[in-house]
């Protein structure tokens, strides 16, 4: 866009910049690269450097905690199931407790006469101390 801007502005038969220095005799010079200014084809730099590495060990952390997070919630799953399962033998337990409790007490009844003792009737004894040495 801006040779064919200088080109419409030049006279037809002008010599263009290249050909009056070339016509001059002094050397070309080149143009010194800004610090400033980016330079084309260049390699990337420190920061993008560093900044990948630091990306994939965060995501790396990322992955980590999630894979933690997943083992825990299935020890929680199974800590669960494990309570569950006791309290279901419990309830089991004591219904054979009851069951055989009642057995006993019905074959005391009926074999020795036994009868269970009203609250008010309850003596409750105790032995006296033994003196010491």
């Amino acid at each position: 866009m801006r040779q064919r801007a200088a080109a419409a502005a030049r006279p037809e038969g002008a010599p263009t910049r290249s050909e009056e220095r070339r016509a001059s005799g002094r050397p070309r010079l080149r143009r010194v690269p800004d610090a400033r200014s980016p330079r084309r084809g260049r390699l990337p730099g420190r920061g993008a450097l560093l900044l990948i590495p630091l990306i994939a060990v965060l995501l790396a952390g990322v992955v980590w905690i999630n894979v933690a997070k997943l083992n825990v919630t299935a020890e929680t799953g199974s800590v669960l199931e494990r309570s569950r399962a006791v309290q279901s033998d419990n309830v089991r337990l004591q219904g054979q407790l009851e069951q055989r409790n009642s057995q006993v007490i019905d074959d005391a009844e009926r074999r020795l006469g036994m009868v269970p003792a009203r609250n008010d009737r309850i003596i409750r004894v105790t032995a006296p101390a033994l003196p010491g040495p």
